[in-house]
């Protein structure tokens, strides 16, 4: 049995995140196999074969009726979601252990602790607070935190043992119909199911390094020192940064998620942000930041808007009748079916639309259609194919 792969996912579109993290976990732990999930599809962008990893695809993974995960699901999505499947991929194919590390990351140290750590316990993680949230607003952060779940996505280890594949496929199970982001559901995607695997999981680890996974909801609770080439934090060494949320064509801003935080603030954190946007850079962003995602479009091109992979999804197992729902020709497609006509509505979907708007309740007929055209088409981001 092998001992321990390393992994992540990605769209095409964030193949360089990709590698700025293969070429930084490598440089520092050769020998341990470094494995890329694209959801998505290569279609000529680059070669597999000149990339530092090792690249899978959807289609190595045990995903049930995955046409529908793919249309049902948003990019981001369908990223997340994928999470689980890789993981016990990479068990079932002999390793002791599988880590997942999100893209956006960048391998600073060395990692030899935390992967000591996976390989000794059924299963890891991180959480996105190791000591209560200083300064003003410490409160609304901390709220924030429960909100979207005490332990990080990013970072997640599982060992091949009972415990651990119990806990990987009941995730699995909840992710493929519930990765979603509703706040008020208590569902963040995949983090809110992690709350719960210390208690599913006997023994599992909660690495509380300060030197792992720092990040801009921690940065203000962690003391971060440039001395020479060594990075400390807390008095520590730096072992790796998680970049959540930066655009490497907008270094003066630590994250979209809080569009108020300037690097400029960060102190000698300001360099690392500064260093990874160069990396970034380097690695052919402003290229690849452009490539379109496979399953972005029906296979007329038509851009899929997300009320319509909402209205597929709410379908159920209904859905399955459609077929292929990417696929446009045949009599009995889903494309065909949203644009089928209904009375006073238009068609389908801008049915769809108007149950799912309570505002839009007294609204009927040729007002409803002249607000659609006008308004309703730019809010929900519909494509000229599918307007009523």
């Amino acid at each position: 049995m092998n001992s321990l792969a390393v992994a992540t996912v990605v769209a095409k579109n964030y193949l360089s995140f990709a590698r700025v993290l293969a070429d930084s976990f490598l440089a520092r732990h050769p020998g341990v196999p470094f494995y890329v999930l694209l959801a998505d599809e290569v279609e000529g962008s680059f070669d597999p074969a000149c990339e530092p990893f090792r690249l899978l695809t959807l289609a190595d993974l045990a995903i049930p009726q995955p046409e529908r995960f793919r249309f049902r699901y948003s990019r981001r999505q369908v990223a997340v979601a994928s999470k689980p499947y890789l993981l016990e991929h990479l068990l079932d194919r002999g390793f002791a252990s599988a880590l997942y590390l999100d893209p956006d990351m960048l391998v600073m140290g060395d990692l030899s602790p935390m992967i000591e750590q996976a390989l000794r316990h059924p299963a890891i993680v991180t959480p996105h607070l190791i000591a209560p949230a200083s300064g003003h607003g410490g409160v609304g952060r901390e709220l924030n935190i429960l909100q979207c779940g005490t332990f990080n996505g990013g970072v997640l280890g599982f060992s091949d043992t009972p415990a651990a594949r119990r806990f990987l496929g009941w995730w699995r199970e909840r992710l493929y119909g519930e990765c979603r982001y509703e706040i008020t559901q208590g569902l963040y995607y995949d983090q809110r199911w992690l709350d719960l695997l210390p208690a599913f999981v006997d023994g599992a680890k909660v690495v509380r390094d300060p030197g792992c996974n720092i990040a801009y909801w921690n940065l203000m609770e962690r003391e971060v020192r440039i001395d020479g080439d060594a990075v400390l934090v807390n008095g520590r060494p730096a072992r790796f940064f998680h970049f959540s949320g930066f655009d490497p064509l907008r270094p003066d801003r630590v994250t979209k998620y809080r569009p108020e935080l300037a690097t400029a603030d960060l102190g000698p954190a300001a360099r690392i942000y500064e260093h990874y946007a160069a990396l970034i850079n380097g690695a052919g962003y402003t290229q690849i930041v452009a490539w379109p995602y496979r399953y972005g479009t029906f296979d007329n091109g038509v851009p899929i808007p997300e009320i319509a992979r909402q209205f597929y999804d709410s379908l159920a197992d209904d859905a399955a009748g459609f077929g292929d729902p990417f696929q446009t020709e045949p009599p009995g497609s889903f494309f065909r079916w949203l644009n089928e006509p209904v009375p006073f509505d238009g068609t389908r979907l801008w049915r769809f639309i108007h149950e799912s708007r309570p505002d839009l309740e007294a609204i009927h007929g040729a007002a409803f259609l002249e607000w659609a055209v006008r308004h309703g088409a730019a809010e929900f981001g519909i494509p000229d194919a599918l307007l009523p």
